[in-house]
């Protein structure tokens, strides 16, 4: 905010926090400018800027405490005294005026004067040198911008006091939401209601496979939201099943299994299976704990272009007891 001063005739135009001389002034006093022509003073300050993108944990960044337009100088009477402040240099004094900052989907940067903000609708293609985390925007002129024009860039990093979300950043907060969990175990043996557990042998096969897949559990899962300017549809698809018996090895299957049923007695799995070599008996409650981990590849586009690909897991788990079976030679 500026202060007037008047004193003899000479009015003192305090600023603080936006602009600063470069240049020697014509007539100086603890940094004091004074132009002898209007009998008005001004205080050299520091120049109008753009703080470091410096995001917050919801990954905004704040811009300019305040926000200074260039303008004409022959448009300067146009303004109250306490929106205008000035800097000289290289003999050449500036003028500008206080305006506001915008509204965090358009912001006023003191640096590019203009309003930022990010180009809605269809992108353009992505140059390589940009990661899909990069954001595009438009540079649009105010007032009296001299030679700015409006203009387009990217960006890695959100502009100052802009609060929207590129789409990869969208996409991620989408998808964080989704509420995936690992498979319904399908195993063979099942558990036995009188004992409470799962029993199987060495040497006789383990079938297994999801139970009952559901979008939450295998996919396709879909889901369209608008956060932060942008509106991205993502899809959630598993791709494989890691089991991980319990035993210090592991099977792999790219398939929802087979279920088992008493029909097809003693054979292999035909899909996804496993044979133990070893009994639980030397593991803390003789019992394996079998461990499904789901692979999910999640793909994402946005209206704007982008689109691109999450990778994420879920687990499920189970016990099983494994034993030996005895062979008993009767006469």
């Amino acid at each position: 905010m500026l202060k007037r001063l008047v004193t003899a005739l000479v009015t003192l135009v305090l600023a603080a926090g936006a602009l600063v001389a470069t240049g020697a002034p014509a007539s100086a006093a603890e940094n004091v400018w004074c132009d002898p022509e209007s009998s008005r003073c001004y205080l050299t300050i520091s120049a109008p800027s753009d703080p470091a993108p410096n995001p917050d944990s919801n990954g905004w960044t704040a811009g300019a405490p305040a926000c200074y337009s260039r303008i004409d100088p022959n448009y300067v009477n146009d303004y109250p005294n306490e929106d205008v402040v000035t800097y000289e240099a290289s003999g050449v004094r500036y003028f500008y005026v206080k305006i506001g900052c915008g509204d965090g989907m358009r912001y006023w940067s003191n640096s590019r004067q203009c309003f930022v903000s990010m180009v809605q609708g269809e992108w353009p293609a992505r140059p390589g040198s940009y990661s899909q985390e990069a954001g595009y925007y438009v540079c649009a002129p105010f007032i009296d911008q001299g030679a700015t024009i409006t203009s387009y860039f990217w960006s890695e990093t959100i502009p100052p006091g802009l609060k929207v979300l590129t789409p990869g950043s969208a996409a991620e907060q989408l998808i964080s939401t989704f509420g995936l969990r690992g498979i319904d175990i399908g195993m063979a043996p099942e558990v036995n209601p009188e004992w409470g557990h799962r029993r199987g042998y060495v040497g006789v096969p383990i079938w297994l496979w999801v139970n009952n897949p559901e979008p939450l559990t295998w996919g396709p899962y879909t889901e369209t939201a608008t956060l932060g300017g942008q509106t991205i549809t993502a899809t959630a698809k598993a791709t494989s099943v890691r089991w991980q018996m319990g035993d210090g090895a592991s099977t792999t299957c790219g398939n929802t299994g087979t279920p088992y049923n008493t029909g097809y007695g003693m054979t292999t799995s035909p899909t996804c299976g496993y044979k133990y070599t070893t009994t639980s008996s030397r593991t803390p409650g003789d019992r394996f704990t079998v461990t499904a981990t789901t692979s999910w590849t999640v793909t994402w586009t946005s209206l704007a272009g982008p689109g691109g690909t999450i990778n994420l897991t879920t687990d499920s788990s189970t016990d099983l007891e494994v034993n030996e079976l005895q062979t008993v030679i009767v006469p």
